[in-house]
């Protein structure tokens, strides 16, 4: 665990470039990823953890020798829902349990039912110290107001409670998600009264305060014009669509993501845009191919699999199911270690002959037609099918076509006719 989170970095320079250079610089040396991997694969079978220790005895690995990373079996969420539900309640894949436990969490559920999640006070400790890379990351600074959309009560945003906010002086505004245009309205007139300096939110939630802004004789941009809008939205880590919302609104724009069951994951992106950082420290990141588990060069898709090490928690080679993309060569920025783009979820793709299409494919492809909401249908079928908040159908069709080289079948529908989430945006027809 680093210290460098807390007194350590108090009074050091507002406009250097990383929260913990040394930290940063060097927290993902491939000597001290192996390292500290090798040490969770010796917890297997010292502690034992009799999933893992099964799994992996399965596949012929053993206590006796650390194998190559691409050796290791991936492990997937529906694998640990099966060893709970047969192993109730719990299951005996968790390192970290109600006894041992300081917080628990739970998931929203986007993908199935809530998942719930251990914390131990080390591991809370770590994470705050994480925290603050990702935070300096996106531009925040003492003195700040930091307003967020995000939910409280379990959701695995709430756990840290702030406390990395409290140390760097930041004002947290903590007001939920908007559930309608009228609550919405009342976080915009609570930003007019104390002014933000940064906006989390995600593009769903961004398109209710616009409305609501509206309603109240507001221009959404006057109220976020100089502040840093964190978002989540995976068409914004592409440029021609950060430039759009940044312009629109007069913000900075930073991309996040990360994944709640894999404790600290959280990545952003920094002011040079080339990619996701993951923490430095304790965690490491492949991108695979789905089937075989192997590793791929930068720039091939693949799903993001995390590990992570010197933790309580144990994960090793974690298979988020997200369909992302690795950034080769170095950041400007300065952070040493992987970095991705992230395209979107498996389970959300369309299979049109033999092509995976996914709802950022559809986003980019839609920005000639101002970005309209759509809806696609996944799983596979003889043509990619979209209802889209257009009057341009067969102009939609055309064009998708031609960029996908695959049939096309667009449904029009009225602007503001498709549903919009009060958190995480859903794109695919349910």
């Amino acid at each position: 665990m680093s210290a460098s989170g807390t007194t350590a970095s108090r009074g050091a320079r507002d406009d250097r470039e990383l929260w913990d250079e040394g930290q940063q610089l060097d927290g993902n040396d491939a000597s001290r990823v192996i390292g500290g991997l090798r040490a969770e694969w010796d917890r297997v079978f010292r502690e034992p953890i009799a999933f893992y220790r099964e799994k992996y005895s399965a596949a012929g690995l053993g206590a006796d020798g650390f194998p190559e990373l691409d050796d290791i079996p991936l492990t997937r969420k529906h694998e640990l829902r099966s060893n709970e539900g047969a192993n109730p309640p719990f299951g005996t894949h968790r390192t970290v349990g109600p006894d041992a436990a300081a917080r628990v969490s739970a998931t929203t559920g986007t993908t199935g039912k809530p998942w719930l999640i251990f914390y131990s006070k080390r591991d809370l400790e770590i994470m705050v110290s994480l925290q603050y890379q990702h935070t300096w990351r996106v531009g925040l600074r003492p003195g700040h107001h930091f307003a967020h959309s995000w939910p409280g009560g379990m959701y695995p945003t709430a756990v840290l409670g702030g406390r990395h906010l409290l140390d760097l002086r930041i004002l947290e505004i903590p007001v939920g998600p908007p559930f309608s245009l009228e609550q919405a309205a009342g976080h915009v007139e609570l930003w007019q009264t104390l002014g933000i300096d940064a906006l989390m939110c995600t593009a769903s939630q961004l398109q209710t305060y616009d409305e609501a802004a509206s309603s109240l004789g507001v221009d959404l941009a006057d109220v976020l014009a100089g502040s840093r809008l964190i978002f989540v939205e995976a068409s914004c880590q592409f440029e021609p669509v950060r430039r759009r919302i940044e312009n629109a609104y007069g913000v900075r724009l930073h991309n996040l993501s990360g994944a709640g069951e894999v404790l600290g994951f959280v990545t952003s992106d920094c002011r040079y845009h080339q990619g996701l950082h993951i923490p430095a420290g304790n965690h490491h990141i492949q991108v695979c191919d789905p089937v075989t588990g192997r590793a791929l060069p930068a720039g091939e898709r693949g799903t993001l699999v995390v590990s992570l090490w010197g933790m309580d928690a144990f994960c090793l080679r974690y298979d988020v199911e997200d369909i992302v993309v690795a950034e080769a060569g170095d950041c400007p920025c300065g952070q040493a270690g992987p970095r991705y783009t992230l395209i979107g979820r498996s389970a959300d793709r369309a299979i049109v002959a033999g092509r995976w299409i996914l709802p950022l494919d559809v986003q980019l492809g839609l920005e000639d037609f101002a970005a309209p909401e759509f809806q696609l249908v996944a799983g596979e079928s003889d043509a990619l099918r979209l209802t889209v908040e257009t009057d341009r159908p067969a102009e939609v069709e055309e064009a998708l076509s031609a960029r996908f080289e695959v049939p096309v079948r667009a449904v029009a529908s009225e602007r503001g006719s498709l549903p919009r989430a009060t958190f995480k945006p859903r794109r695919v027809a349910t």
